[in-house]
């Protein structure tokens, strides 16, 4: 069942798809520099810790929109440039769709449900109404009980999700922070396992499922998937990668000469 990495994002990454990037708290960006390689455009991308992985994706020009929790730079002070850049300029070629990690959760727990919507919190306080951070995401609705603040279903056609081990029939662990990922996973249409390291069944039930094969159709091993950022059990935070991204990503023209040496 484990097929090369490439293969799997032409298949199932094309112009007009939905498409989760996991986890949080381990992004999964040698997906996203798959998708930047293949020069693959207007995705829509579901991202719950945004952080530098959307920041690249964002100024390589993959995405078409990006419905997240946050976009920044997890090692700062330095920001997430390019978004940063998009923002002050105004730039409005990418829908950019704020979600709390609550809301975005709540949206792919529908999405999970097979309903139209999830009950979520009225949110005083926030920017999410009086600014529709989330540009449509969110709306009330009148029942039985009362009325409700709502916030829609999140179905991707695909999810990408970062497990430690995997076996051959899909069956995958996840040692760091579960976070969304399991309902993410219920939620996608398809789902592609990013394994640490494929093995054999008895060591992955041994070390207790998390993501179910039955959940599953493909199983890529791709061991430091999530670097720079940092695997529980195998690979810390690379933080001067990161730093060195901030340094050189400042400017745009930094950011391509980057992308030229580091990723295409």
């Amino acid at each position: 069942m484990s097929r090369a990495l490439a293969d799997v994002v032409a298949e199932h990454v094309r112009p007009g798809r939905r498409v989760y990037l996991g986890n949080f708290g381990a992004q999964l960006f040698a997906v996203g520099h798959e998708m930047i390689r293949q020069r693959i455009r207007d995705v829509d991308v579901v991202i719950a810790s945004g952080g530098l992985l959307m920041d690249q994706l964002l100024g390589a020009g993959v995405l078409r929109s990006a419905t997240y929790g946050h976009c920044w730079s997890p090692v700062g002070p330095a920001p997430a440039w390019n978004f940063r850049r998009a923002a002050q300029d105004g730039d409005t070629r990418v829908a950019l769709h704020e979600l709390s990690l609550g809301l975005l959760t709540a949206a792919l727990t529908a999405g999970a449900w097979r309903v139209p919507f999830m009950p979520v919190p009225d949110l005083p306080g926030t920017g999410y109404l009086d600014e529709d951070w989330s540009r449509g995401r969110l709306s009330s609705v009148d029942s039985a009980f009362g009325p409700a603040r709502v916030v829609r279903a999140e179905r991707p056609d695909v999810a990408f999700v970062h497990v430690d081990l995997a076996d051959a029939d899909g069956n995958g662990v996840i040692r760091g922070p579960l976070g969304e990922v399991l309902v993410a996973a219920q939620a996608a249409r398809r789902t592609v396992l990013v394994a640490e390291q494929v093995t054999d069944a008895e060591t992955v039930r041994a070390a207790g499922i998390s993501i179910p094969g039955l959940l599953v159709d493909a199983v890529v091993e791709s061991p430091g998937a999530v670097h720079p950022d940092g695997a529980v059990g195998r690979y810390p935070r690379d933080v001067e990668a990161y730093q060195r991204y901030a340094r050189r990503s400042a400017t745009a023209d930094g950011f391509r000469r980057w992308l030229a040496e580091e990723v295409l």
